[in-house]
């Protein structure tokens, strides 16, 4: 008597970078009526991933989205302010200068100096 054997193999999706970023983009597509819908701004913040799943943040903001300023929006000697939870946002600084990812300033109150990324900053 002979048996036969049959092997059943699954063929597993693994959750690659190249799936994450596409995911970004389906999913920045997908919330466009909900946005509408319910007035919001919805932002997926940093996705974290192995191969079986990721793992993301959304935030749903009341609001228009907030363009983030790059380097190329400030020149030297620009008043500024910096849009984070611990600094004041009444505080002004004066951009000292804007390296190649970030931009050293100080401020108008107490002369202490920060270094920040551009997309922190507003006029």
């Amino acid at each position: 008597m002979r048996q036969e054997v049959t092997l059943k193999t699954k063929i597993k999706v693994m959750i690659n970078k190249q799936k994450v970023v596409d995911f970004r983009t389906d999913f920045i597509l997908a919330v466009k009526q909900l946005e509408e819908k319910y007035g919001v701004f919805i932002n997926l913040g940093t996705i974290t991933y192995d191969s079986n799943e990721l793992r993301a943040k959304m935030i749903a903001k009341v609001g228009e989205p907030v363009v983030r300023a790059t380097k190329e929006d400030f020149n030297m000697g620009d008043v500024v302010f910096i849009n984070h939870r611990k600094v004041s946002n009444t505080e002004s600084f004066e951009i000292l200068k804007i390296n190649n990812k970030s931009v050293k300033v100080r401020s108008r109150d107490n002369n202490r100096l920060l270094t920040v990324s551009p997309s922190l900053l507003s006029k």
